[in-house]
């Protein structure tokens, strides 16, 4: 399975702008240090690698934890919904739909369209647990994502010498995998729409490096 059968196309995707973000920010520090030593420069290039190969692994551990509690809130409110007093179901299903796009429907409908809810809930089985092999799935897959992302982004300055043309390569390497992530995003629409999305997408991204930069991350 892809990783975006686990935690959604919109997360997956983010888990490449993150990278890509934090790969320029480290990066970005490098302009107009032509004369930086060796050392350092090498510090500053695998810091903003090893920083997204760790924003990876974290993700997925925070994915896999979030699967297995929402597996078990739900197996929770099936088990609710069998019992003769379903008061408690109804409660969590109230917790769980209020602040999607239900909040729209009125009080009153909206508490009978749980009732009925928990009756069709009442008839389901519970559900299976997340198994060791779909956590580790979803870690390998943020772990994945993050690292080839980074490695994109980090992949000029490795084969190059001329930090400036690096520097510019990297940046141009980031903006497009940002461009490539909205225009992904926007499955279903038109070209135009998809194009203004994947520009969208990609100035967001800049702003947010920059904003970064500016406060010292």
């Amino acid at each position: 399975m892809k990783l975006s059968d686990y935690i959604g196309r919109y997360w997956a995707s983010a888990e490449v702008m993150y990278a890509v973000i934090i790969a320029m920010t480290f990066t970005s520090t490098l302009r107009g240090h032509d004369d930086i030593y060796e050392t350092l420069y090498h510090t500053i290039v695998y810091s903003a690698l090893f920083c997204c190969i760790a924003w990876g692994i974290a993700d997925g551990l925070f994915y896999a934890w979030e699967r297995r509690h929402i597996i078990k809130t739900e197996n929770e409110i099936i088990e609710s919904s069998k019992s003769e007093h379903n008061e408690y179901a109804i409660s969590l299903i109230r917790e769980e739909l209020d602040d999607t796009i239900l909040r729209k429907i009125n009080e009153k409908n909206r508490e009978e369209l749980y009732k009925k809810l928990v009756e069709h809930l009442a008839e389901v089985g519970i559900l299976d647990k997340p198994s060791t092999r779909d956590s580790a799935s979803i870690i390998l897959g943020t772990f994945l994502t993050s690292t080839i992302a980074g490695l994109i982004v980090i992949a000029p300055f490795l084969l190059m010498d001329d930090l400036s043309i690096a520097l510019n390569i990297s940046n141009m390497l980031g903006i497009l995998l940002l461009f490539i992530i909205g225009y992904y995003r926007s499955e279903g629409q038109d070209l135009s729409a998809k194009l203004i999305i994947g520009l969208g997408t990609a100035f967001i991204g800049i702003i947010i490096a920059i904003i970064t930069i500016l406060l010292g991350g």
